[in-house]
C-alpha cells in the first residue's frame, strides 16, 4: 500500500552576515575607520604648521568629511536595523579603547623585563606585546559574539539610547523640559568649573597612548659615557648642546652598560697603581689595583651614565583636551538630557507628576501675598512670647522663697573650689 509522506522543507540557516553582533563588529570596524581618516590620515597628508589659515581650512575639511562618513554609514545602516546593532557598534568601540589600554598596561610589565631585567631583547618583547593584544582582541570577540551579549544589547537599545526618536511626546512636556533645562544647568555648571580651574591646561595638551617599545631617548647629559659616544657619534658634543642626539633606548643601554655604576668603577684618585684620574674600569680591575697597592690604594667613584628625557610615538585619543573635552561634554549633556526624559519608565513618571500638579489648585497672587503676612506676623508674635514665657518663668523659679533654681550655698563653694582646682 503506497504511504503519502510529506516531506519538510528545508530551511536555510541565516547567514553569518546576518547576525546581529556580525553587523555590529563591522559598524564598529567602519567607525574605527572613520576616526583613523578623519583624525590621523588627513593631518598627516596635510601639514598646516604654524599658518592659522590653513589649520582653519584643515579643520573645515575634516568637519566635512566627518559628517560625510556618518551620513553613508547611517545610509549603510538603513531604515530596518536589525535591533541591538547600534548598542553594539557604542560597546564595539568602547571594548576596543579598553583592549588598547589594558595592551599599554601589560606593555609597562613587559618593557620592564625587557629594558630593566633583561629578561629578552625588546623585539621579542614587541612580539610578546603583541600576541597579548592579539588575545585579548579575540577573547573579546568572543565575548562579543555569544547569544547572552546580543541579548543583552538588543535590551539596552530597546531603552532608547540610540535614537532620537521621542516617547509619548505631548504629554508632560513642561515638566519634561524643566527636567531637561535642570540637567543642562547641572552640567553647564561642571564645564565652567573646568573652564574657570583651567583644569584642563594643567596636564598634557592632548590625551595620547604611547606605542609600545618605540621609547626613544633625547641625551642632555653624557655623564661618564664620552668614550662609548665618541666610537658611535663623532659629533655627539654639538648635538647633545643642540638636542638633537637621539638614540633608541637599547642602544642607550649599550653605551650605558661601559659605565654601569654595578660592574664598573671610576678612578677619582690613581695612588700608586697604574691607573688613571677619570679613567672608566671594570670592578675587578680596581679590585687587583687596590690588592697590588696596599699603601698606596686607587680611589673610585661611581660613573654617571648617559641620560635624557624618554619619549614615545605616540597614539591621539583626544586631541586639544582643553577645547575638546568641554564640546563631548556639552554634546553628551544634551544627548543625555534629551533621551533621559524619553526612557519609557521616566518620562512615564514625569509624565503622571505634570497630571498629579494640573489638579493642585494653584493661590492668586494677591491672596499668596496676605498668605505670607499673615504667617510671617504669626512666626514674630510666637517668638515674643515664648521669649516672654522663658524669661518670666526664669525669674520665677529662681525667687528665693521658691528656690527651685537655686543652689544650696555648700555645693555652689565646693563647684567654684572645684573650677580651681589644677589639672
Amino acid at each position: 500500500m503506497a504511504v503519502a509522506v510529506k516531506n519538510t522543507p528545508e530551511v536555510a540557516s541565516a547567514s553569518m552576515l546576518d547576525r546581529m553582533a556580525v553587523a555590529s563588529l563591522a559598524g564598529t570596524v567602519y567607525a574605527l575607520g572613520t576616526l583613523g581618516i578623519v583624525f590621523f590620515l588627513i593631518p598627516s597628508l596635510w601639514e598646516t604648521g604654524n599658518n592659522n589659515v590653513l589649520a582653519i581650512v584643515r579643520g573645515l575639511l575634516q568637519f566635512v568629511v566627518l559628517v560625510g562618513l556618518i551620513v553613508f554609514g547611517v545610509r549603510l545602516l538603513g531604515p530596518k536595523t536589525a535591533p541591538g546593532v547600534r548598542a553594539g557598534i557604542f560597546i564595539g568601540l568602547v571594548g576596543f579603547l579598553t583592549i588598547l589600554l589594558l595592551t599599554r598596561w601589560a606593555s609597562l610589565w613587559i618593557e620592564y623585563g625587557s629594558y630593566s631585567r633583561n629578561l629578552y631583547s625588546p623585539s621579542v618583547g614587541g612580539i610578546i606585546t603583541a600576541v597579548v593584544g592579539l588575545a585579548l582582541l579575540i577573547l573579546g570577540v568572543r565575548l562579543f559574539m555569544r547569544p547572552a551579549t546580543e541579548h543583552f544589547l538588543v535590551r539596552f537599545e530597546e531603552q532608547g539610547w540610540f535614537t532620537p526618536r521621542p516617547y509619548k511626546a505631548l504629554q508632560g512636556v513642561r515638566v519634561r523640559r524643566g527636567t531637561i533645562f535642570g540637567i543642562l544647568i547641572l552640567a553647564g555648571a561642571g564645564i565652567w568649573t573646568l573652564l574657570a580651574h583651567n583644569t584642563l591646561r594643567k596636564g598634557s595638551p592632548n590625551w595620547q597612548l604611547d606605542i609600545p617599545f618605540t621609547g626613544r631617548v633625547t641625551l642632555v647629559s653624557a655623564g661618564d659615557a664620552g668614550a662609548e659616544l665618541s666610537k658611535r657619534f663623532p659629533d655627539w658634543e654639538s648635538r647633545i648642546k643642540d638636542h638633537t642626539l637621539i638614540v633608541d633606548r637599547n642602544t642607550l643601554q649599550e653605551i650605558n652598560a661601559t659605565v654601569d655604576p654595578a660592574t664598573h668603577v671610576k678612578v677619582f684618585q690613581p695612588g700608586g697603581s697604574k691607573l688613571n684620574t677619570n679613567e672608566i674600569v671594570d670592578s675587578a680591575t680596581f679590585s687587583e689595583a687596590k690588592k697590588e697597592n696596599r699603601d698606596d690604594q686607587p680611589l673610585g667613584v661611581a660613573p654617571l651614565p648617559a641620560t635624557g628625557p624618554l619619549s614615545y610615538r605616540s597614539l591621539t585619543l583626544v586631541p586639544s583636551v582643553q577645547f575638546t573635552i568641554p564640546l563631548l561634554l556639552l554634546a553628551a549633556s544634551l544627548w543625555l538630557a534629551w533621551r533621559i526624559v524619553n526612557v519609557p519608565a521616566f518620562a512615564d513618571f514625569l509624565i503622571a507628576t505634570e497630571a498629579e500638579m494640573n489638579k493642585v489648585s494653584w493661590t492668586t497672587q494677591r491672596r499668596l501675598v496676605q498668605d505670607t503676612i499673615v504667617v510671617l506676623v504669626t512666626v514674630l508674635l510666637m517668638a515674643f512670647y515664648l521669649a516672654f514665657c522663658d524669661v518670666g518663668w526664669q525669674a520665677v523659679l529662681k525667687w528665693p522663697p521658691i528656690g527651685v533654681l537655686l543652689k544650696p550655698a555648700e555645693q555652689q563653694d565646693q563647684n567654684t573650689t572645684a573650677e580651681n582646682r589644677p589639672w
